[in-house]
């Protein structure tokens, strides 16, 4: 063979063997899979991960500083340094067969040093292409679902309490009509609530102020004027009940959803089926690190959930049981849509009673205009995040009067 021809072949040989490979491999911790959405990145038989996927199954934070990688998860704290192999674990050197890298934008670190370091166990899988983690994280003799099953028995046995929120959305819309140029809208909202709930019976009063501000292609004005809306809502064993802007209460039958019903679900569903109904959303439950506020002890369980909630068994189950009329094939809609959520639940280790939330929403949608007339395409993303804070276990709380409430077609038919 020519060997002008044989040097660049060998050159291109160690290139490509050399090349990271984004394997179908999927990653499972404690029996909950993450897909090959990770991208777990293999080289040399050696599996990297992006740092933020080891540090949620861990419950660790991360920082970055420079080429500097930190991750602490409570007494424990692993460094490790962009290009070099040697790491610091508690202070001792470590040494990595893999050095952590900068990969299209995301910091990879090798997986099984990082979860092996942290104490868990690591195991290959090669028949079903699965890297296997066990790690047995406990508080107090207690899992994170056994845990987060405690604290939500525990809302149900104080049976009062008060939630406060502390909310911000921005929303970017686009619609197109076939044929047509798109439209452009978006939104941004900023809430305060203030929600009164009792378990048992079921009784709810929740008071918000929302500022909407909103720009269209026609006009930037909304965006200098920014709209309020004080809006109430009351639910009791007769119905749902909402104030209307310059109208007053109306009750919320609407056709084909029976909200009671669902209403009495969400809120008196005892703390083991809370849990199951978790597991069949996909979502993914782990410990983050304690926390400590105005001089009370938390323990924090992170619960994070992606786009599959749209295709779970229970939202299909949930949407053959709403039957609006001329309403939109809701199944249709949950299969364009995409979601990235994660919250922060903060457990009083005393009360065992959830004092705090943390809720970061990213929700796409991409669909067909249902409408037959004007056919088209909308698009949607929006972003979420939200901070909620329980007090007043136990305390009674006042009700508005909602007796002369219009029902809700009525109220349609004074609109038109």
């Amino acid at each position: 063979m020519n060997r002008k021809f044989t040097l660049p072949l060998a050159l291109l040989f160690i290139l490509v063997m050399a090349a990271p490979v984004y394997a179908d491999v999927q990653l499972d911790v404690n029996g909950r899979t993450y897909d090959s959405a990770s991208k777990l990145n293999i080289q040399d038989g050696i599996t990297s991960a992006p740092v933020d996927v080891l540090a949620h199954t861990l419950g660790c934070t991360v920082t970055l500083e420079g080429d500097t990688i930190t991750m602490q998860e409570n007494q424990n704290t692993l460094k490790m340094t962009l290009g070099s192999n040697t790491a610091l674990f508690n202070g001792q050197e470590k040494q990595m067969l893999r050095p952590p890298q900068s990969i299209e934008g995301q910091v990879y670190v090798p997986a099984r040093f990082v979860y092996e370091c942290f104490g868990a166990s690591v195991a290959w899988q090669d028949v079903q292409k699965l890297i296997s983690v066990a790690y047995a994280e406990t508080r107090d003799g207690m899992t994170a679902e056994e845990l987060l099953t405690q604290a939500s028995q525990k809302m149900v046995e104080v049976n009062r309490y008060k939630m406060s929120a502390d909310s911000s959305t921005d929303m970017d819309m686009t619609t197109q009509e076939n044929g047509k140029n798109p439209e452009n809208m978006k939104m941004q909202t900023d809430s305060l609530s203030d929600c009164w709930i009792q378990s048992n019976p079921v009784l709810m009063y929740m008071k918000q102020n929302t500022t909407i501000k909103a720009i269209t292609p026609e006009s930037t004005e909304a965006q200098e004027n920014p709209k309020d809306i004080l809006m109430e809502m009351v639910f009791n064993d007769s119905g749902m009940y909402m104030t209307m802007p310059e109208f007053g209460w109306v009750k919320m039958d609407l056709p084909g959803m029976n909200i009671q019903e669902l209403m009495k679900q969400s809120m008196s569903q005892d703390a083991a089926a809370t849990m199951k109904q978790m597991k069949d959303l996909g979502m993914s439950i782990s410990f983050a690190n304690d926390r400590e506020k105005n001089g009370q002890k938390y323990w924090v369980i992170d619960t994070v959930m992606g786009g599959d909630i749209f295709k779970s068994d229970y939202i299909k189950q949930f949407t053959k049981t709403i039957t609006i009329p001329e309403a939109a094939d809701l199944q249709k809609i949950f299969a364009g849509m995409d979601a990235d959520i994660s919250y922060s639940t903060w457990i009083n280790q005393k009360t065992l009673c959830t004092d705090f939330m943390e809720i970061q929403e990213k929700i796409k949608m991409d669909m067909d205009n249902p409408d037959a007339e004007e056919p088209g395409n909308i698009k949607m993303e929006m972003n979420m995040k939200g901070t909620y804070t329980m007090s007043d276990y136990g305390l009674t709380f006042q009700v508005p009067d909602v007796s002369k409430a219009v029902d809700y077609e009525k109220f349609i038919d004074q609109q038109k």
